[in-house]
């Protein structure tokens, strides 16, 4: 019943990524632009030819989300080792399909690529604010291993 496929398709990316841009610029205004559909499309096109993989999510023929993977690779240095992982991110699924399994399915197929690169680890982050995001993540088996704060100067 849901089916990923991968795909270069920015503009269909972009179409999908509409609710998520628009949660992000409610959630933090003085950062996140509304959404624009052709600066996104711009945007994903760019993001796509910089290596990382789309892949969208098929609920009974419909296109109702996607998810952007990018595989990393850090160097070994003085104070870590070599990191090899996989990012999620972007993950969407439209909102009228929400609560039909996709984001799960979107995120199983991530750490089924996962293990298809031999990686084993996968990162993403997500608004605090966000807290139908980070209840979702965490069902999946996600968990905190690493806290950002921010200050903001008056």
């Amino acid at each position: 019943m849901i089916q990923i496929e991968e795909t270069k398709d920015y503009k269909l990316i972009a179409t999908l990524n509409e609710e998520v841009q628009n949660l992000h610029h409610h959630i933090e205004p003085t950062m996140f632009k509304p959404f624009n559909q052709e600066k996104v499309e711009l945007a994903f096109k760019e993001i796509l030819e910089d290596g990382v993989k789309a892949f969208v999510a098929f609920f009974k023929e419909e296109k109702v989300g996607y998810i952007l993977l990018r595989s990393i690779e850090l160097e070994e240095n003085a104070f870590k080792y070599y990191i090899r992982k996989l990012s999620i991110d972007h993950i969407c699924v439209v909102e009228s399909y929400r609560k039909h399994g996709i984001g799960k399915a979107l995120v199983d197929f991530s750490k089924e690529y996962a293990r298809s690169l031999d990686l084993k680890r996968i990162e993403m982050n997500y608004w605090t604010q966000n807290e139908n995001s980070g209840q979702f993540f965490r069902a999946q088996g996600f968990s905190n291993f690493n806290e950002r704060l921010c200050f903001e100067i008056e």
